[in-house]
């Protein structure tokens, strides 16, 4: 195991630790357990109302937005105990934020939703050609004799 993943394992349970114990010190226990555990319910406000507007989208066959996903993640986050995962929540409601943190992803959707897969095609005779598998509606998923027929 390198050197940045021990520090990520051991590295950040024991900075949530050395957090709660300086909020201790410098605000006493009930404050600290406070600010530790007050996001868990508003984890799931936050959760729940960007889980009802991705079923929304989704019944009208869109993809969720991207400030509906983060607020998803932020949700998720916000239920994790500790400050510093707060912190990374309410960070997540940032749209440059966001943007940023999107950018590498932007490509994977199409206008009509989907994968945006790579496809190797070539020019025949004035013909387009697709590389693929042809599946029938009727063929066994699990057989794979019906892959190689011809018709």
């Amino acid at each position: 195991m390198g050197f940045p993943r021990r520090l990520l394992i051991f590295g950040y349970p024991l900075l949530e630790i050395v957090t709660f114990f300086a909020w201790v010190t410098w605000f006493g226990w009930g404050w600290a357990l406070l600010i530790s555990f007050i996001g868990i319910p508003v984890g799931w406000l936050v959760f729940r109302t960007a889980g009802r507007a991705a079923l929304a989208s989704a019944r009208k066959s869109a993809p969720p937005t991207r400030a509906v996903t983060f607020r998803m993640l932020a949700g998720v986050l916000f239920m994790i105990p500790g400050f510093w995962t707060d912190v990374a929540a309410l960070l997540l409601f940032i749209p440059m934020v966001q943007a940023r943190l999107a950018s590498p992803f932007t490509n994977l959707n199409t206008a009509d939703g989907g994968m945006n897969w790579r496809v190797r095609t070539w020019r025949s005779n004035g013909v387009d050609i697709v590389e693929g598998v042809v599946i029938h509606e009727n063929d066994d998923p699990f057989d794979t004799r019906s892959l190689g027929r011809e018709d």
